[in-house]
């Protein structure tokens, strides 16, 4: 490795570290090189959606540089620090150049757009948002090459649409709703009333189908866990607890997201860290001979 490509996995490292996400402390449970792959996408995806959420800049015109920066990369022309680390992962485990360019795509629609019409305009932007995103990792983590897309797919709208469950009384506070207006209709929410967070009769049960609908979800996408090898395994069993402890936190009060964030609790996200290190050490006893050629 040249002296620039370790200076890039370096700075995405670091840019990685500084956000303190508690995803990130997934990644030291991969051997070095897959961890090393994972702050480089990282690094990429959060800076797409830091230039979306920078106030006060004109973010449309920095994410249309981000994409040409990405694209240039792509052919040798590096002009941001991170990229080349990116590129070289990109190569590496060969991941198909289109799902940074959803994502992308997803993250500039927040700019235009705070209202969807129906579910298949909000599931396809979970799909750019949350699993193209997945779709870059699973690479890196080891799938079988006739892996079950759709089971990938299902896994990140499942995610996106817990988080969009999570968020809406500070997506409220900026104006924003995600839930499909179709829903609202059927059941007799106003926009009115769920962007002051205010509770209707019939918000409980728009809840409790959007809830379901995630269950269901989530139901499509435990298929992906037979075609993970096992470092994939470990943090896709841990993402997936996290994010489904998180909807059942949501379904035992529903009215809580009206006027809060739910999050998952300190001592839970310990457990799922421990959960992890003990399979790692578990697969470690099983097949010392792989792990260590890994290493």
């Amino acid at each position: 490795m040249n002296d620039r490509l370790a200076e890039s996995y370096a700075q995405c490292q670091q840019f990685s570290r500084q956000s303190g996400s508690n995803f990130l402390m997934s990644f030291w449970f991969l051997p070095r090189e897959k961890r090393r792959a994972m702050f480089a996408l990282y690094a990429f995806f959060r800076h797409t959606d830091d230039l979306a959420d920078a106030e006060g800049t004109n973010q449309a015109a920095d994410l249309k540089k981000w994409r040409d920066d990405f694209q240039a990369a792509l052919a040798g022309d590096f002009r941001d620090i991170r990229l080349p680390a990116l590129v070289d992962t990109i190569q590496q485990y060969e991941i198909p150049e289109h799902y940074f360019l959803e994502s992308i795509a997803g993250v500039e629609s927040d700019l235009t757009r705070s209202r969807f019409t129906d579910f298949a305009q909000l599931e396809h932007y979970c799909y750019q948002v949350a699993s193209a995103i997945g779709l870059t990792c699973l690479p890196v983590w080891g799938i079988k090459p006739d892996f079950n897309r759709e089971s990938a797919i299902a896994a990140g709208v499942a995610f996106q649409l817990t988080n969009i469950l999570r968020d809406i009384h500070e997506d409220g506070q900026r104006g924003r709703i995600y839930l499909p207006l179709e829903d609202l209709r059927r059941f007799e929410v106003s926009e009115k009333s769920l962007l002051k967070g205010e509770t209707s009769n019939g918000f409980e049960g728009l809840l409790r189908f959007e809830i379901e609908r995630a269950e269901q979800l989530f139901d499509q996408a435990k298929r992906l866990r037979d075609d993970l090898y096992p470092d994939g395994r470990r943090i896709y069993n841990a993402m997936t607890q996290t994010y489904y402890d998180l909807l059942q936190q949501i379904s035992r009060d529903p009215h809580a997201v009206l006027h809060r964030k739910i999050q998952v609790g300190s001592w839970r996200k310990i457990k799922l860290l421990a959960s992890l290190a003990m399979s790692q050490f578990a697969f470690r006893s099983r097949e010392p001979i792989v792990m260590e050629a890994r290493s």
